[in-house]
C-alpha cells in the first residue's frame, strides 16, 4: 500500500531588519501609511529588531530562526530589507559591509527573491526631523524651540531632554512611541522618497 505524500504548504514571508526601536516604529507607521493609501502585503510580513546594526550574522541567525518555526509551511523569503542609520559609517562605527556579497549569501542559503536597503541619512532622527513642528507639538514644545546638536540624534535627544524625558533610540520604545505615533509620516515619506524607492518598488507600493 503506497503512503500518501505530506503535502507542504508554501508561505511567502516578507522581513524588515531594523536597527532599533526607533527604527521599528518609524517603520511601522511609515507600512501603515502605505495600507492606507490602498498598499496591502502578499504574504506575511515580519519587522525584526537588531538591536544595533542588522549584520548578516544577526539576518542569517533570525531566518534561521523563522524557518525552524514555520511547522508544516514551507517559508519562501519573498523580500528581505535591512534598515540602518548611515552615520555608522561615516562615524566609523561600522565598517561598510560588502552589500552583493551579502545579497548573494541570503539569495543561495536562504532562497530570497529579492534583498533590498534603507539606508536612512543620517539616521532615524533625521527623518523625524523632517517634521519639526510635528515633533514639537508632540512634545508640547514651542514651535520656535531650536533643537541643539551637531547630528540628528543629539537634536532629538535635546528636544525630548526638554521635557525629562529619556530618549534611547535602540531601546526605548515606551518613552517614545506616543510621540513618534503623531508625527506627519506622509510628510517624512515625501522628503525620503529616494531613500525608499528601492523597498516601495519591491513592496508593490504605487504613490506619486
Amino acid at each position: 500500500m503506497n503512503k500518501k505524500t505530506k503535502k507542504y504548504k508554501t508561505k511567502d514571508v516578507t522581513v524588515i531588519f531594523v536597527e532599533g526601536d526607533a527604527d521599528e516604529l518609524m517603520i511601522r507607521r511609515l507600512l501603515d501609511y502605505y495600507r492606507t493609501k490602498g498598499w496591502r502585503c502578499d504574504g506575511d510580513l515580519k519587522i525584526e529588531n537588531s538591536n544595533g546594526f542588522p549584520t548578516e550574522i544577526k539576518m542569517t541567525s533570525k531566518l534561521e530562526q523563522i524557518q525552524s518555526h514555520s511547522g508544516d509551511a514551507v517559508m519562501r523569503f519573498k523580500t528581505v530589507c535591512c534598515e540602518y542609520d548611515s552615520d555608522v559609517f561615516e562615524l566609523k562605527c561600522q565598517q561598510r559591509p560588502d552589500w552583493k556579497l551579502i545579497e548573494t549569501h541570503l539569495k543561495e542559503g536562504f532562497d530570497v527573491s529579492d534583498f533590498c536597503r534603507i539606508e536612512a541619512h543620517t539616521s532615524i532622527e533625521d527623518w523625524m526631523l523632517d517634521d519639526l513642528e510635528g515633533l514639537l507639538n508632540a512634545l508640547n514644545l514651542p514651535l520656535n524651540t531650536k533643537p541643539k546638536g551637531a547630528s540628528g540624534q543629539e537634536k532629538v535627544k535635546d528636544l525630548f531632554l526638554k521635557k525629562n524625558i529619556l530618549y534611547v533610540r535602540l531601546k526605548g520604545k515606551n518613552n517614545i512611541q506616543k510621540y513618534i505615533d503623531k508625527l506627519d509620516i506622509g510628510k517624512i515619506r515625501e522628503a525620503r522618497k529616494k531613500e525608499l524607492k528601492d523597498f516601495e518598488k519591491l513592496l508593490g507600493v504605487e504613490l506619486e
